[in-house]
């Protein structure tokens, strides 16, 4: 977490490492999705720039378009937590088809070569498997310009799967440091 301490005038500003947990609910019957480990570095993330993403865990069922997303981020403003509203499908958003946006991998015919290298899918449906990601480095090209200006500083995400109504089948929290070069850290 992002501490700032004023000792004598002078800031001190001190960043924590990625943190994460699995949150589904204990009431579950039947998880499709459990993590067991996520790692990422470095903390801060820099984007544009080299991240490192590993990760393990369990799909239990089959799944791909009677799923939901729903995605709540915040952004630390001012030492409180304040909700990053839906914008150009970042944010805090439903998803009602989360398949459609991996459907771009579909349509280019090839998976990231982090994913394909272990032998993991990156499009919709999703088949009873083990998720064997070991630290692997992706390198992130882009940042749209609207939000490159405020994504400096520290992020809390959950993403829930949904099925039916309203049922938790997958879910993370994470909370993480981004910095973006020349992106604004003042409110952060």
């Amino acid at each position: 977490m992002k501490v700032a301490l004023l000792v004598l005038g002078i800031v001190v500003s001190a960043e924590a490492a990625f943190t994460w947990k699995d949150c589904v609910p204990s009431t579950t019957a039947h998880p499709y999705v459990t993590f067991t480990s996520m790692s990422l570095t470095p903390s801060p993330a820099v984007l544009p720039g080299d991240i490192t993403v590993g990760m393990q865990g369990t799909v239990h069922h089959n799944f791909g378009s009677d799923v939901k997303m729903r995605v709540t981020m915040h952004k630390q403003l001012l030492g409180q937590w304040t909700m990053v509203p839906c914008a150009n499908s970042v944010g805090s958003c439903n998803y009602d088809n989360p398949c459609e946006f991996l459907s771009a991998f579909e349509t280019s015919g090839t998976c990231p070569t982090q994913l394909e290298a272990h032998g993991l899918p990156c499009t919709c449906p999703f088949n009873p498997a083990s998720i064997n990601l070991p630290p692997s480095v992706f390198h992130v090209t882009h940042l749209n310009t609207a939000w490159s200006i405020l994504a400096t500083g520290r992020f809390r995400v959950k993403a829930e799967m949904i099925h039916g109504k309203n049922e938790i089948v997958g879910c993370f929290e994470a909370e993480l440091d981004i910095k973006v070069p020349g992106g604004s850290g003042i409110l952060g």
